[in-house]
C-alpha cells in the first residue's frame, strides 16, 4: 500500500465486496457471475445505510438503489440525474453527506476501494470459489493488518453459479 493510503484515519467504513480467486470483482461494466444468493444477502447487509461507489459501478447500476442513500465518489465532478444522489470528489468529503444513522458501506469499483480501504474498519467478502474472466481486480491489500472474524460457506445451486465463503474481516 502507499503510504498516503495508509496515513488516513481509519473511519469505521465498512468494504462490501465479492472477488473471485483470481482477484477478478467484474468484467466489462458488470459482475462477471451470477450469484443471487450473495445479491440478496447484499441488500439485505446494505439496506437503511449508505452506498459509496464510484461513477463507472453508479453507471453500471443506473438509478440509486431503494433504501439506501447513495454517493458518488468521482474526482471528475460527476453529476446524476437524480438530484438525491451527492458527489464527492475525495473520500474527505464523504462524511459530510452522509445521513444520520447510517454506515458506510463501500460498494466499488477498483479505484474507489484503492482510494477508500484505509477508512474502513471491516471488510464483508464474498469469496467466488472460481477463477473467471475480468477486466477488474480487486488491489493489492495487506491481509496481515486483518482478523478473519467469522466465516460461511454456500455451496453452488441453481441460483449461485459458483461456491462462495462469506467472511468478515476487521483490521486490527
Amino acid at each position: 500500500m502507499q503510504s498516503s493510503i495508509e496515513s488516513s484515519p481509519v473511519r469505521n467504513w465498512i468494504a462490501v465486496v465479492a472477488i473471485a480467486r483470481n482477484g477478478v470483482i467484474g468484467n466489462q461494466g458488470t459482475l462477471p457471475w451470477r450469484l443471487s444468493s450473495d445479491l440478496k444477502r447484499f441488500k439485505k447487509m446494505t439496506m437503511g445505510h449508505c452506498l459509496l461507489l464510484g461513477r463507472k459501478t453508479y453507471e453500471s447500476i443506473g438509478r440509486p438503489l431503494p433504501g439506501r442513500q447513495t454517493i458518488v465518489l468521482s474526482t471528475s465532478g460527476f453529476q446524476t440525474n437524480f438530484p438525491s444522489v451527492p458527489c464527492a470528489s475525495n473520500p474527505d468529503e464523504v462524511s459530510a453527506l452522509v445521513e444520520a444513522g447510517r454506515r458506510v458501506m463501500v460498494v466499488g469499483g477498483a479505484q474507489i476501494y484503492q482510494a477508500t480501504l484505509s477508512h474502513c474498519s471491516e471488510i464483508w467478502l464474498t469469496q467466488v470459489l472460481a477463477d473467471v474472466i475480468g477486466d477488474v481486480c480487486f488491489p493489492r491489500i495487506d491481509w496481515t493488518s486483518w482478523e478473519l472474524t467469522s466465516s460461511e460457506a454456500l455451496p453452488r445451486s441453481e441460483v449461485d453459479q459458483w461456491p462462495t465463503k462469506f467472511q468478515i474481516w476487521r483490521r486490527h
